[in-house]
């Protein structure tokens, strides 16, 4: 049984079924990824990422808001620009390079784009989201700079400020490509400590990796995740 609900209400009556909708992040997994095999040349000494747990785990956790139609990027002399297909200004937008820091000004030219997002986003009490760029996806071109609301108290549209990385030559982003990763969190309060301790369970740990070549940590460790 789900206890949880994350809701994603579209803000366009007419456009909910022209627009690609949020989708768990399982059902966006790259190509690449899918075409890779587990181990390199069939040797066994060779594994891949594909036989590494916590890189689908990230790739796959929570949810993604695909891009909502095509987006045309083209390089300027002194910054950049961006036409939605619908050449709908609203659709899109700057942040001027003063509200960042000094140190990422040469990363970002003028401005960071942002994209403007058409999906109201609500979480039961307690409950934020992490919006960062899709996971273990490359993607050279542009980056999402990551943050996090409290989306069971702010119900309202979320945009997504990112930098433009590729300034060499126009390009297109297409509809349906994923735009932002989304990972749903309970809010708690949390402490450390960190110094020296015996901990017994590690050697124990160590024992177990080493009874097995292959799938090691999904065999002992691992726990399925759930995002429906």
């Amino acid at each position: 049984m789900f206890e949880n609900k994350i809701t994603f209400c579209c803000v366009n009556e007419n456009l909910v079924k022209v627009w690609p909708h949020p989708k768990p992040s399982t059902r966006f997994i790259p190509d690449e990824y899918k075409k890779l095999e587990r181990f390199r040349d069939g040797d066994l000494h060779e594994a891949t990422v594909k036989t590494c747990m916590p890189f689908l785990d990230s790739m796959t956790m929570g949810y993604i808001i695909p891009f909502d139609q095509d987006y045309v990027v083209t390089p300027t002399e002194s910054d950049f620009d961006v036409v939605p297909a619908n050449r709908e200004p609203a659709d899109f937008g700057f942040h001027n390079k003063g509200q960042l820091p000094k140190e990422w000004h040469k990363s970002t030219g003028a401005n960071a784009g942002k994209f403007v997002n058409k999906w109201l986003i609500k979480t039961p009490p307690g409950y934020s989201c992490l919006f960062v760029k899709p996971m273990n996806r490359l993607e050279p071109r542009f980056e999402i700079i990551p943050g996090i609301v409290d989306t069971d108290n702010y119900v309202n549209t979320i945009n997504f400020p990112f930098i433009l990385h590729k300034r060499s030559e126009q390009f297109i982003i297409k509809k349906g490509d994923p735009m932002v990763q989304i990972i749903p969190f309970k809010r708690e309060s949390w402490k450390m400590w960190s110094g020296f301790y015996k901990e017994y369970m590690h050697q124990k740990t160590v024992d177990l990796l080493n009874s097995k070549w292959v799938d090691k940590y999904k065999s002992f460790f691992w726990k399925k995740k759930s995002y429906k």
